[in-house]
């Protein structure tokens, strides 16, 4: 399975992170935050049919023009925001097993994916987000009364037999922090 790194995401954690053992999490995501909060829930901010971020148009192979079925959710625990997830799906590969992901509302996409033994996860890769990155503002759009915050953010493919989705997860800094502080 292959997929690009270009527009700035890279194949390593660079530095010393407080985030990096969330970054460089290869199992499920939901499973680590329902460990961590016991009061995990997941809460739907957008989804419906949009243009994808320029590069997320590169790894999926799809031209500039194109809509994609994009879904924006806010993963929280303690009743605050722990992580940003944006999830990126082509019409032509929102069948087949995947055609269900439209409709799955606040069930974490986490679970649908690691369910499935056939899904495939390709490498994972990482950027800091500068405040022009449409991800950075996407966050601050759903949540304005967040202090501004370096926001660290990891991608990668998943894919179900020829099936590709996106997904691309932001990291508030208060992930990092044991709960109840």
């Amino acid at each position: 399975m292959h997929d690009r790194q270009d527009f700035g995401w890279q194949a390593h954690v660079v530095g010393r992170l407080p985030l990096r053992p969330w970054l460089q999490e290869r199992g499920s995501l939901t499973a680590r935050l329902k460990r961590q909060y016991p009061d995990f829930s997941v809460k739907v901010l957008s989804q419906g049919w949009r243009k994808p971020n320029v590069d997320e148009q590169a790894v999926l192979r799809l031209p500039a023009a194109t809509h994609a079925w994009v879904r924006e959710v806010m993963l929280m625990g303690q009743g605050q925001p722990q992580v940003f997830a944006h999830s990126v799906i082509a019409r032509k590969d929102l069948r087949g097993a995947w055609c269900q992901l439209r409709n799955i509302g606040r069930v974490p996409l986490g679970a649908a994916l690691f369910a499935n033994a056939s899904v495939q996860r390709g490498r994972l890769h990482y950027r800091k987000l500068s405040p022009a990155h449409p991800l950075y503002k996407a966050f601050y759009r759903h949540f304005p009364e967040q202090a501004r915050q370096v926001l660290w953010a990891r991608r990668s493919l998943f894919c179900l037999r020829h099936y590709r989705l996106l997904v691309t997860e932001v990291f508030l800094p208060s992930c990092a922090q044991p709960p109840g502080r």
